[in-house]
């Protein structure tokens, strides 16, 4: 059998990282970090094929772990599913810009998280 590849969810609120997790766990090897400061530390161990990547997130927002993820040439070409509530044309915009290959808004279905994951993965 495949080996999985590896998903690191960065998500500050457990119980929404967890339901991400749940969704993901059966096609892929998922880890958690609940902070910008330990996603890229577990980004660095890890090394994982796709990050699932809040915005708001405590010590580190989620365009600073971004663009720290595309400064660093070990890891500039991990996938990066920014996941927010923020919808608006500007936040997607700096999303853009740091570097995020797809974003996603929340509230969303568990299926599309899925589907995005498995499109960024192949």
């Amino acid at each position: 059998m495949a080996k999985k590849k590896k998903v690191l969810i960065i998500e500050d609120e457990k119980h929404i990282a967890h339901a991400e997790g749940l969704i993901l766990s059966e096609h892929y090897d998922v880890s958690y970090a609940y902070d910008g400061e330990e996603g890229i530390r577990k980004i660095k161990e890890e090394k994982p094929h796709l990050i699932v990547l809040d915005l708001m997130l405590p010590n580190r927002g989620g365009y600073d772990v971004c663009f720290s993820v595309r400064q660093d040439p070990e890891l500039n070409d991990t996938k990066i599913l920014m996941v927010t509530a923020l919808n608006q044309p500007l936040d997607k915009d700096k999303g853009v810009m740091v570097g995020t290959d797809a974003y996603l808004t929340k509230p969303f279905e568990p299926d599309q998280l899925l589907e995005s994951v498995r499109k960024l993965i192949k």
